[in-house]
């Protein structure tokens, strides 16, 4: 019998009435992410973000009042206004980066200029030397689902 594929990704679509250099501030420039935050949650700290390949941004996500915790991104490329690809997670932060990138979740925004404006391609990989089960475990915590969250709150135009 065979067994089903376990998902190690998913990719979500969405179209913007802006430039794609818009979106890619939106995803880049510390005074414009503010969108990733949950809605209703204070802001407590301003986004960080450094720039580069091996950069991270980083934010306070506060979940509940009682919960919250940094999250962001180490950079692996960026190509302005076009493709940003980042590792998902913090160092001390969730997912936490501390170990290394090695088995981390990777996140790649392509802007594409379409006649509508920009269209976003946002592709959530899991490693493919992961473990099935590891895998499994990420799409089980809800993964896509909180990722299509946040991106549904990055309103523009």
């Amino acid at each position: 019998m065979n067994m089903p594929m376990q998902k190690r990704g998913f990719t979500l679509t969405r179209t913007y009435p802006v430039p794609p250099e818009a979106v890619f501030a939106a995803w880049t420039d510390p005074k414009q992410l503010g969108w990733f935050f949950n809605p209703g949650m204070a802001d407590e700290q301003e986004p960080e973000v450094d720039l580069r390949v091996g950069g991270a941004w980083r934010l306070l996500m506060v979940e509940r009042e009682d919960k919250s915790y940094v999250t962001g991104g180490i950079y692996r490329e960026i190509e302005p206004p076009r493709r940003l690809v980042f590792n998902f997670g913090a160092v001390g932060g969730w997912p936490d980066l501390s170990m290394g990138l090695h088995d981390a979740l990777l996140v790649t925004l392509e802007f594409n200029a379409v006649p509508e404006g920009t269209e976003m391609v946002c592709r959530l990989e899991v490693p493919p030397h992961v473990s099935d089960a590891k895998a499994k475990e990420w799409f089980d915590m809800g993964i896509e689902g909180g990722w299509t969250q946040t991106v549904d709150r990055l309103k523009l135009g």
